[in-house]
């Protein structure tokens, strides 16, 4: 039982280690606790050096010097005071960096150890072959939704993202999500030449003239003679004239994922998302895993991905 003496809050006071400003926070004991906030919000600031060092320090306290001198101590953290931490506390980290499917630089073996969990003892289906702990996380071939690639979240292109005004011609850049300057204009150049009217305003061209321009995985490579019209092109092509170059096609949408996947450039990188609609991956409804994973409860809760870690649906709690 419980001594009634006891709180059953660890309390911090004015916690100021490292990003921490001033930090007051009441901590239930004997529960598990989680941090969470943004990546720089202070969960490690205040879980290892602060309560972990406060908590070290008191205990090497309690040893005699000789042994103190074994222990790599932490510094004292910057806190005016910490009531009701328990004799030891001991925590586990892993130190990780940012990636595409996590901004979490610090994370915990609890993942881990809940994937294991489902693979060992989770509730599957008739018929289904068990699963390692692998296929439990998005971060893995085998556990990653072959969809999203276990990022929970598609971005896709559609006419209105990339036509934003379809009054305006394709002279006039209807085609927004093309490129400025000369890299535009060379597309705009290469339409000329296939014989596609680039003064008629974008909504009165065939819809499957503006799927083509928008959509299409072809690339054909046509001569350009910059400034011509298409029947000036085609007469200058027919007395062999040369063009100025060999130009490529290629359509709105391969210019825009194209970039946004390869594009060192974060001011082009941050141009190509303006013209993406994110949203919940169709396939696995935003849980990051396959539909195997999926459909293997643990004491009717399912395995939620979120960021590096896993957790309960809300619904579920």
């Amino acid at each position: 039982m419980r001594d009634a003496t006891v709180s059953p809050f660890v309390r911090v006071r004015g916690a100021r280690e490292h990003n921490l400003k001033n930090v007051d926070v009441d901590i239930p004991r004997d529960a598990l606790v989680a941090f969470t906030g943004v990546s720089g919000s202070g969960k490690s600031s205040l879980a290892f050096s602060t309560l972990y060092a406060e908590a070290q320090r008191r205990y090497l306290e309690s040893v005699s010097p000789y042994a103190r001198r074994l222990f790599h101590q932490m510094e004292v953290p910057e806190v005016d005071e910490i009531e009701g931490l328990p004799p030891a506390v001991a925590l586990q980290q892993q130190r990780g960096s940012p990636t595409t499917r996590s901004s979490v630089g610090s994370v915990t073996t609890l993942s881990n150890l809940l994937r294991m969990l489902y693979s060992r003892a989770g509730d599957y289906p008739p018929g289904q072959p068990h699963l390692d702990a692998e296929s439990f996380s998005p971060n893995t071939l085998e556990g990653a939704c072959p969809r999203c690639h276990g990022l929970g979240r598609i971005h896709e292109v559609t006419e209105a993202s990339m036509v934003p005004d379809p009054s305006k011609t394709i002279r006039e850049r209807a085609v927004a999500a093309w490129p400025m300057a000369w890299g535009g204009q060379n597309l705009r150049d290469i339409l000329i030449s296939l014989g596609i009217d680039v003064d008629t305003p974008w909504r009165e061209l065939p819809k499957k003239v503006r799927d083509w321009i928008l959509f299409t995985d072809e690339q054909p490579q046509v001569p350009v003679y910059p400034g011509w019209s298409h029947d000036e092109i085609q007469r200058a092509i027919r007395r062999k004239i040369e063009p100025a170059y060999m130009g490529t096609f290629s359509s709105a949408k391969r210019h825009v994922t194209h970039s946004f996947a390869t594009t060192q450039s974060a001011m082009m990188k941050k141009r190509a998302a303006r013209f993406m609609i994110g949203r919940d991956c169709p396939l696995c409804h935003g849980k990051r895993l396959r539909r195997e994973a999926l459909s293997v409860p643990y004491a009717r809760r399912q395995m939620v991905n979120r960021g590096s870690a896993c957790k309960w649906p809300e619904h579920t709690r």
